[in-house]
């Protein structure tokens, strides 16, 4: 009898342990499920913002249908993750229907101009826009999923609206206290703007013809300082000359 007790104790001990097991089992499993569709919507939702955004850049057509592709991707991994969820499915066929519009070999641009906005918050979000396309333009290519020749070509497409960006602002902020006759302040945007320009690697005629524009600022500038240094000189001297004048002997008659 106590045999069988003590059979029955071993037997129970080890069906918790077994329990215990698989519950943590599946606890690992959830834990995985749910960093995959958290991971998979993080995807999904910056590739939708950078779609969004990339409108209003001068991209390649080509570039719209990778960011498409990778939120299309990411929706069918949620799905297979989410097998149930019918949003999902809906969603992923409307990602099928936008695609068939689209062509992978598109190089047109989106747009051929561009606007610097008028808000800082803006600009910095288009900054970081940039940024984020850059780095995921770099992972599809790396991916194979745009080749090597226009991947550079929308690459440096980025590259330079982050310039006419950068130096743009510079100029605004420069303009802006030089018409307030802030010119220290102004000279400093201005040489900001300068060397940014003169730092490329290239050269076109957006380069030039910014560069000649900043270079004239910045010597209306040295002018007018030196305008207004020559003419304070000119009242110190004066100033001088009348306080000799009222301090030297009188004349005796």
């Amino acid at each position: 009898m106590l045999y069988v007790i003590i059979l029955l104790i071993v037997a129970l001990v080890l069906l918790a342990f077994a329990v215990n097991a698989y519950q943590q089992h599946r606890q690992r499993q959830e834990l995985e499920r749910r960093q995959k569709m958290a991971r998979f919507r993080n995807t999904l939702d910056e590739s939708e913002t950078l779609i969004a955004n990339a409108n209003v850049f001068p991209v390649g057509r080509s570039l719209i249908y990778v960011l498409h592709a990778r939120a299309r991707d990411a929706l069918q991994k949620l799905s297979e993750v989410a097998p149930k969820n019918e949003l999902y499915k809906e969603r992923l066929r409307e990602y099928d229907e936008i695609m068939n519009t689209l062509r992978p070999d598109d190089h047109t641009l989106v747009t051929e101009t561009f606007a610097l906005p008028d808000g800082d918050k803006q600009i910095i979000t288009m900054i970081q826009s940039l940024k984020k396309l850059r780095s995921v333009l770099k992972s599809e290519h790396n991916r194979g999923r745009i080749d090597s020749k226009h991947f550079h070509e929308e690459d440096r497409r980025l590259e330079f609206t982050q310039l006419r960006i950068n130096v743009e602002s510079l100029e605004r902020r420069a303009d802006a206290a030089f018409n307030s006759n802030l010119t220290g302040s102004a000279r400093q945007y201005y040489e900001k703007a300068l060397s940014t320009l003169r730092n490329q690697s290239y050269s076109n005629e957006y380069i030039v013809d910014h560069t000649t524009r900043v270079e004239k600022r910045l010597q209306e500038i040295t002018d007018s300082l030196r305008e207004t240094n020559s003419r304070d000189a000119a009242e110190r001297a004066k100033d001088v000359d009348e306080l000799d004048e009222l301090f030297q002997p009188k004349k005796k008659w």
